[in-house]
């Protein structure tokens, strides 16, 4: 079975051939440069869009993109990291205890290993 669309690596003739005549300046360099030229300008004439109005078309939605993945990952981030708390005393009780108290209230801020000695012991 002969695949159609193999690589082949040899040369094309008729290629070869269709390159070669339209190429080759024919004994008129001055011609052959302006011919070359012309096409440059006419391919240029097409390309109509430059490069920078194409990224700046993308840069809106780039960023709006970016922004919703930030905040889906951030809140994906903290439902997942966040143990759901088994009642309601349990999710209120952070907010009690010597160590959080004295950090909020006091003049002085504690010392840390008051603060972080309250969160450890309600664990």
């Amino acid at each position: 079975m002969k695949d159609s669309q193999a690589f082949d690596h040899r040369p094309d003739p008729e290629l070869g051939a269709a390159l070669r005549a339209a190429l080759e300046p024919k004994n008129d360099q001055k011609a052959f440069v302006a011919r070359i030229m012309a096409q440059y300008e006419r391919a240029l004439d097409r390309a109509t869009v430059p490069t920078l109005d194409v990224l700046a078309s993308w840069f809106r939605p780039g960023i709006a993109a970016a922004a919703a993945a930030l905040i889906a990952g951030f809140l994906l981030g903290r439902t997942v990291l966040t143990p759901a708390p088994a009642s309601i005393d349990a999710a209120m009780a952070p907010l009690e205890g010597p160590g959080l108290a004295a950090l909020v209230t006091a003049q002085d801020p504690p010392d840390a290993s008051v603060v972080f000695t309250s969160l450890v012991d309600q664990r």
